[in-house]
């Protein structure tokens, strides 16, 4: 494929930029507040792919230059169990994860693989520099995975505490650098690391929430629910820590209203965050633009009691234009702080109605999804997409696919540049 079909438009100046020819662009170089790139596709209606694998069956709303020959994409199914439980008509299930009965076979059990297809897509032939991703988990998790099937050079930052957490069901590549960040470090700390790293020469960003392609992966749960439903779902419930899937899911959804065929209504966004770092619900709530105040030392605090610690951006894109502020104020939408005790009732819940288990963010959502429902926020004849965004890891390992991971390499949240360069140089696969 040719980057042409495709431009960046920048949502505060609104000017239009060509992608880079040498790596990613991540932002508008005008003199101007912070503000997201928006890709602008030359098709302006859904165009369906069969040939192509899992997400790049929408390979025309994606900002990608190739189409891999291998990728998996998101199950999309109607509950019957839980839509009875919750007096639901017309609930749908986009499950991200392991569920071989449901045609679901993403092996890191997270929706997170379909942003690391689409940014790998991304990546212009005859790159040399190694892209530097950081991660509170599952993100990072889906590069070693997705790099490693493709060959793609990548240094993957983790805060030391996620490590046990991660496997892979593939051999690592040698170029596949799995990093682990010490000094009680949470995933800002992790941020920073990279970010350093990514300045020098041999490296370049991944980019986070800026980088389009990571939006539009994720972005692919709302076109296959179109596709499906044959119109934009009038609900959509996603647990949220940075809230770029969140994000993703209103962008998409724009596309699809003005592509005329799917229906004008913007699709209501029900975003959940666990308790007790709601940072962007506390600010939602008091109908914040700015995220509320919250001192260093208190942020790691609650980060620490989270009973789903990928959900836990210190500095997520809320306040930049076309950010999750933004992106609930155009639909109406709503936020909630669900607890420990909820979020693991929920997962309970949907094991026995449905049958997977799922990640501790995905029963967050779920948790969020229940309370909609109370609060009588959802009608029972509306379209309701509930994104599971992760599930089937204990069946996965149950079945003993998964390889546990070990660090490549270890540094401290404190570390300078030039600790940072011998810690690199002293692996193999950054010479």
């Amino acid at each position: 494929m040719s980057k042409s079909h495709y431009t960046l438009t920048c949502l505060h100046c609104g000017r239009s930029h060509e992608d880079s020819s040498s790596g990613f662009l991540l932002s508008c170089n005008g003199a101007h507040p912070a503000a997201l790139l928006r890709a602008r596709y030359a098709n302006r209606q859904l165009a369906i792919h069969d040939a192509h694998p899992g997400p790049f069956r929408y390979s025309d709303w994606l900002p990608v230059r190739r189409i891999p020959r291998e990728a998996h994409g998101s199950v999309l199914y109607q509950s019957r169990g839980l839509a009875r439980h919750l007096r639901l008509n017309n609930l749908f299930v986009a499950f991200n994860g392991y569920w071989p009965e449901k045609g679901a076979f993403l092996e890191t059990c997270s929706f997170k693989e379909l942003e690391a297809y689409s940014v790998c897509a991304r990546i212009p032939s005859g790159e040399r520099r190694t892209l530097v991703v950081t991660s509170a988990g599952n993100t990072g998790m889906a590069f070693l995975q997705v790099c490693s099937e493709n060959e793609v050079p990548v240094l993957v930052l983790v805060p030391e505490q996620a490590v046990p957490n991660l496997w892979m069901t593939v051999e690592k590549h040698p170029n596949v650098i799995l990093a682990a960040v010490t000094g009680e470090a949470d995933y800002f700390d992790t941020i920073e690391i990279g970010r350093r790293i990514a300045a020098m020469d041999e490296f370049y960003p991944e980019g986070g929430a800026q980088n389009v392609a990571r939006r539009d992966g994720m972005g692919t749960i709302v076109l296959q629910a179109a596709e499906r439903l044959g119109r934009i779902p009038d609900h959509y419930i996603q647990a949220i820590g940075s809230g770029t899937g969140g994000i993703a899911a209103w962008e998409m959804s724009s596309r699809l209203r003005a592509d005329g065929r799917f229906g004008s209504q913007p699709m209501q966004l029900h975003f959940v965050q666990n308790s007790p770092f709601t940072i962007m619900t506390d600010s939602w709530q008091r109908s914040s633009r700015r995220l509320l105040e919250m001192g260093e030392t208190e942020q790691r605090e609650r980060i620490s009691q989270l009973y789903a610690p990928v959900l836990s951006n210190r500095v997520p894109p809320y306040e930049v234009r076309g950010g999750v502020y933004d992106a609930l104020t155009d639909t109406h939408g709503h936020m909630y702080s669900v607890s420990e005790r909820e979020a693991r009732e929920a997962g309970e819940l949907f094991i026995r109605l449905e049958g997977s288990d799922l990640h501790p963010a995905a029963e967050v959502a779920l948790a969020g999804l229940i309370k909609a429902v109370a609060l009588n926020r959802i009608g029972k004849n509306e379209l309701v997409v509930l994104n599971i965004t992760g599930g089937g890891s204990a069946r996965l390992e149950r079945e003993g696919k998964k390889r546990a991971v070990v660090p490549d390499i270890v540094m401290h949240r404190d570390d300078g540049v030039e600790e940072l360069v011998g810690k690199l140089l002293s692996i193999n696969g950054m010479r």
